[in-house]
């Protein structure tokens, strides 16, 4: 009978022949190994009594016979031949890639920490990189839900001398362009200000356009109720009919299944229903009223911009084609009606970049930092595996002496890369799925698709994607510095993984790894810093708590007669909003009250004027231009705005009283360098602004010569510009004057309540025929002004605190690997009386060295993309010392504190417990 193998005792002998002194977890993966020799004879079909002699053979044939007397040496061809070919039976006789992850599942529970941390960098990257990415996918990567949406294109009017880039397009323009054998078809809209009046209902503000009525079939979306608009030529018709959202249909009419060809009162006029929309769709943006266009789109004025359009393009057509075609006659419409067109062009935007607007630029940015996050994350782990290769070189020189291939430690390092690889996925996949909806909710906008964002079998496939990779990348790198070992010189050395060489690579890679950090901290430190100085830019109001509303004046709703001439309906109009201030003002707890037809941060009407005195170019086109707003009497005082000289509007500026004008501050500067603005006369051309505003002193006989205003007073600059952008001269009308049909109102009140109650309860005695709309204090108009800001700040902050997070855990694994390594060298110098604290500092002495160079590094980086970022920054510089200091300071803090429990730990070692440790 043939005696019990026994593998430990065998390799054990061996060892001992050749002076090796084996560590306990080096003599158990021996052991395995061994065992998967005598399993891979077993599975060949050998016997019991075979399969033993192959596993002796295994060990006859190792190196470990030649150790003592070839130390140094390469061992001889013979010895290696044999081991090749012992090495290539046990791979074709069964080594099966499970037992290797057996096997790497025993090492890492016999190195929990390296194991920990490598799954946790590896899953946070994983998870960054998926989270974005699901998000980019829901928002960005799929389709539109229209038909064929790679060929809508959006048109704009721009005019460049005006710094326009993306205004309404001119309803006669329009015709002219979609005529145009590049376009297939193309619909038009304008946004009328709708009241819905139902008998028992309250009044109700809505979202609507009137539209042409090609705009549903033109996506390729029909209603699900009803017909929709009747397919005809021209666009437009009298036919008074709408179609609804599915939000309204379900809200105000119960999913009334008998709504179509029902009569609706819209704005006093009643409307047929033909249709209700499917769920979700509200084209172009949260629209829950589609109107039939009533009016030839061609009968109106070249020089009216104010309709927002969509166009298919023709098949073969690509944007840039069509881009083409649309400056040729732009081009030629300067010429031609140069009185209208002259300095206007035109250009295509292609549908999903019009509605994602300034949220892809956030996007691209969370992109390029979830790339660099994955970068930090992979040098992390290529660095950990690194350093844990150079303290295996032992475990694998014994392999090799055994008899083991390069192939069989490939296979083993690949499996134990896997098992890392494949678990931080799984950790990735559960930081999106845990992090997505959190993400969503505390996102500071609204950002379009991004409530359709949902982990699925893609993003769980881009999982799997980095799974493979780094499976490939982690468990070649280690496997190079390991094939290299010589086992003679390996066995024989007394510390493991001390190679200068080695810790050289590894430093490198720390270093690397915290410069990518550092430069991404940098970045978003400039940026954020930037994005707060932009929100941080004066608006000249002081108002967070003003609540503000917009009113919509219609002739039911203020009691103006059908046949009620022009002039007389807005003075009504006038009047109305007149008696509406005077009410709320009266009401508890309101301290002032006023209106206007722009907010701040709002660009109002450009239009030509003169300066009375000075020449001036006999054409109207040539004078220059300046935002005209119109405004209330105190509005001044209830937005917290001032006067810089002169006197502000009162009730007496109204349309019996001169016509008078207040200018800002830039336009004062501007135009009234050698004197006073206070006093002057501006010549203005302005009669009627767009649909909703009219001028009560402004006649027929005075469309050439114009109307004159005398300047009265100096408003201190409020800003009427998006944020990043100058403050443009503008001129401010007496509301009573130059009346709007839909104001904002502005009421500063002891508390937001009041303010609501004081517009409820003055609408209910002014104006009950008009709905109260939604409300919001300025502070929250701002916030959602300043949007595209406060995402770019809010991703920037999150990825950079990610990297400085990754970059810290690797510094904390290298420094723990390094201190564990350096076991022998602690405990002999603790031996010799050297002080734990001396210990400890000269551990953290080497950690800061990498970290501060990292950090150095990757301020370097940042110098030389210098340009490049100074292109995107708004009041700070490239070298802004306290963006750079604050993020290298967190890196620094964050590297060094994680490196704490290493100083400690190495302060700790026992003397005794170290020199045996080898």
């Amino acid at each position: 009978m043939t005696p019990a193998w026994d593998a430990r005792r065998e390799i054990r002998r061996r060892a001992g022949e050749a002076g090796v002194d084996l560590p306990g977890a080096m003599l158990e993966e021996l052991v395995v190994h061994l065992d998967d020799v005598y399993e891979a004879a077993r599975e060949d079909g050998l016997t019991h009594d075979e399969a033993l002699q192959r596993a002796h053979q295994a060990l006859d044939e190792s190196r470990f016979g030649t150790l003592r007397r070839h130390a140094g040496r390469r061992p001889d061809t013979a010895n290696r031949q044999a081991a090749d070919a012992d090495a290539q039976r046990a791979a074709t006789g069964g080594w099966h890639v499970w037992r290797a992850l057996l096997v790497a599942l025993r090492q890492f529970r016999q190195a929990p920490t390296f194991a920990a941390v490598t799954v946790l960098v590896l899953g946070l990257g994983t998870g960054a990189a998926t989270t974005v990415f699901t998000v980019v996918d829901a928002v960005v990567l799929r389709p539109l839900p229209y038909r064929a949406p790679n060929r809508l294109v959006t048109l704009w009017d721009t005019n460049p001398g005006k710094a326009l880039t993306h205004d309404p397009i001119s309803p006669v323009n329009f015709m002219d362009y979609r005529a145009l054998p590049v376009f297939a078809d193309g619909a038009a809209w304008w946004r009328p200000a709708l009241t819905v009046a139902d008998p028992g209902l309250e009044p109700l503000r809505l979202n609507a356009i009137e539209v042409s009525n090609n705009l549903f079939s033109l996506l390729g979306v029909e209603p699900q109720l009803g017909p929709g608009f009747p397919p005809a030529d021209p666009l437009h018709s009298n036919d008074l009919i709408a179609v609804i959202s599915d939000r309204l249909w379900r809200t105000r009419y119960n999913a009334d299944p008998d709504i179509i060809g029902r009569s609706l009162v819209f704005n006093s006029t009643p409307y047929r229903i033909a249709g209700v929309m499917p769920p979700g769709f509200h084209y172009p943006d949260d629209v829950d009223v589609w109107q039939r266009l009533r009016w030839d789109l061609t009968e109106h004025s070249r020089a009216a911009h104010f309709m927002e359009a969509v166009l298919r393009l023709s098949d073969g057509t690509t944007v840039e084609e069509a881009g083409r075609a649309v400056d040729t006659l732009a081009q030629r419409l300067q010429t031609e009606f140069a009185e209208t067109n002259s300095g206007w062009g035109a250009r295509l935007v292609p549908l999903l970049d019009e509605q994602l607007g300034y949220y892809r630029p956030a996007l691209v940015v969370a992109l390029g930092a979830v790339a660099l996050l994955l970068l930090i994350a992979t040098l992390n782990v290529a660095s950990l595996l690194l350093a844990r290769a150079m303290a295996r070189s032992r475990e694998m020189a014994v392999r090799l002496a055994l008899g083991a291939s390069a192939r069989h430690l490939v296979v083993q390092l690949m499996a134990e890369s896997a098992v890392l690889a494949f678990a931080g996925a799984i950790v990735g996949a559960a930081v999106a799925w845990a992090a997505l909806p959190l993400a969503v909710a505390i996102v500071p906008v609204g950002i379009p698709r991004l409530e359709g964002a949902a982990v699925d079998l893609r993003a769980l496939a881009v999982c799997l994607g980095v799974a493979v990779v780094a499976t490939l990348a982690f468990g070649l790198a280690p496997a190079i510095p390991a094939l290299r070992t010589s086992p003679a010189h390996d066995l024989k050395t007394s510390e493991r993984g001390n190679s200068k060489g080695g810790r050289r690579a590894y430093a490198a890679l720390v270093v690397a790894e915290v410069a990518v950090a550092s430069a991404l901290l940098a970045c978003s430190a400039l940026l954020v810093r930037s994005v707060v100085q932009m929100v941080r830019t004066p608006t000249g109001v002081d108002a967070d708590g003003v609540l503000t509303m917009q009113v919509q004046f219609t002739r039911d709703g203020i009691g103006i007669l059908r046949d009620a001439p022009q002039d007389d309906a807005w003075t009504r109009v006038a009047g109305t909003y007149a008696r509406l201030l005077e009410a709320v003002r009266q009401q508890p707890g309101v301290t002032a009250a006023g209106a206007a037809n722009f907010l701040p941060l709002s660009v109002g009407w450009r239009n030509p004027f003169a300066v009375e005195g000075r020449p001036r170019p006999p054409r109207i086109e040539d004078l220059p231009q300046a935002q005209m707003h119109s405004m209330s009497d105190g509005y001044l005082d209830a937005m917290g705005g001032r006067l810089a000289a002169g006197r502000g509007f009162t009730a007496l500026d109204d349309a019996k009283a001169p016509p008078v004008a207040l200018v800002n501050e830039s336009f004062a500067r501007q135009y009234f360098r050698d004197g006073p603005a206070t006093g002057q006369r501006l010549r203005m051309w302005a009669s009627a602004i767009g649909p909703l505003g009219y001028n009560l002193q402004f006649t027929r006989e005075m469309q050439h010569e114009g109307l004159v205003y005398e300047v009265v007073g100096v408003v201190a600059d409020v800003k009427n510009s998006p944020l990043g952008q100058p403050v443009e001269p503008a001129v401010f009308l007496p509301a009573a004057q130059f009346p709007f049909s839909e104001l904002y109102l502005a009421v500063r009140a002891s508390e937001t309540t009041a303010a609501r109650a004081a517009i409820r309860a003055a609408l209910q005695q002014v104006a009950p025929g008009v709905p109260m709309a939604i409300t919001q204090t300025w502070g929250e108009r701002f916030a959602a002004t300043s949007a595209e800001a406060r995402l770019l700040t809010w991703v920037l902050a999150s990825f950079g605190g990610l990297a400085a997070l990754l970059a810290a855990l690797g510094v904390y694994g290298l420094v723990s690997w390094s201190v564990a390594t350096q076991t022998r060298e602690l405990a002999i110098r603790l031996t010799l009386g050297a002080a734990p604290v001396r210990v400890g500092r000269a551990v953290l002495l080497q950690a800061a060295w990498l970290v501060a160079g990292g950090a150095l590094a990757g301020l370097a980086i940042v110098r030389l993309a210098e340009t490049l970022i100074a292109r995107v920054l708004y009041g700070v510089s490239a070298t802004d010392a306290t963006a750079l200091a604050a993020a290298t300071s967190v890196l620094l803090l964050a590297g060094l504190g994680a490196c704490l429990p290493a100083v400690v730990r190495a302060m700790r070692v026992d003397p005794a417990i170290g020199l045996r440790a080898e």
